[in-house]
């Protein structure tokens, strides 16, 4: 059994995904390595997981000691998938990120300078719930897709296109040109939600958890809004903050 961590997909609902997945985007099954599972799964499972990877894959069972072995620490459930994937999963690139990109496609998610791999990953699984195809991620500053983000995500890395991108202003200037209006959050923004246009033609931005979205792209911005808060607290984590804003951008106020 092949034990390099930073290749491992753990936990059984990322596992799923991750294969389910694997079914609308051919290349995550062909960067499975082998399969590892808990001692004690039923055949009605087996045969599940065997479907999802078409028979082609190597399936292995191992005791709880042997799994807490290759992916010590983790909550795995006795769920392991080892990948052959060697870069982090990410469209990355300004060129790919030009080329992707078309007027309607919202919403969009643009993350400036998020650090933490936990919070990364519930942004990620948040976007994908509400309905996002696209998230770009500030190159310098930013959490890489680790393992935890990946796990984190519930799965939901895999249906998102992710991009890095240097320049997150002239990433900004040209979803514009595209026909995109930028809502960006702030402690000093507008309350009123309901001004914001169709969340097709939305790309909201996301900012670093102490410092929030930098003060370039916010006057870059074409919306600037706050969540109300009435508690003592006067901040939202980010990941949760993210969720409230999709709703709002999504559902409406």
């Amino acid at each position: 059994m092949e034990k390099k961590q930073s290749d491992l997909t753990f936990g059984k609902r990322n596992f799923y995904e991750f294969l389910e997945a694997g079914n609308r985007a051919p290349k995550a099954l062909q960067s499975i390595r082998e399969i590892i599972l808990k001692d004690g799964i039923s055949s009605e499972e087996r045969r599940k997981i065997s479907e999802l990877t078409h028979g082609d894959i190597k399936i292995s069972i191992a005791s709880a000691k042997e799994i807490d072995k290759i992916a010590p620490g983790k909550n795995h459930q006795g769920y392991i998938i080892i990948k052959n994937r060697t870069k982090e999963k990410a469209s990355s690139g300004w060129e790919q990120f030009k080329n992707y990109i078309e007027p309607g496609m919202g919403p969009l998610l643009i993350l400036d300078r998020i650090q933490d791999p936990g919070n990364l990953g519930g942004i990620l699984r948040t976007a994908e719930c509400f309905g996002a195809k696209a998230v770009i991620l500030s190159d310098r500053d930013t959490c890489p897709i680790t393992d935890v983000v990946e796990k984190t995500s519930a799965g939901a890395l895999h249906s998102l296109e992710i991009f890095r991108i240097a320049n997150l202003h002239q990433c900004l200037e040209f979803l514009k040109e595209n026909e995109y209006w930028i809502v960006a959050t702030d402690e000093t923004g507008d309350e009123d939600w309901s001004k914001l246009p169709d969340s097709d033609h939305i790309a909201l931005i996301m900012g670093n958890e102490g410092e929030g979205v930098k003060r370039i792209l916010l006057e870059t911005s074409d919306f600037q809004v706050r969540i109300p808060l009435s508690g003592v607290v006067s901040s939202l984590n980010v990941s949760v903050a993210t969720g409230i804003a999709f709703d709002r951008i999504v559902n409406g106020n």
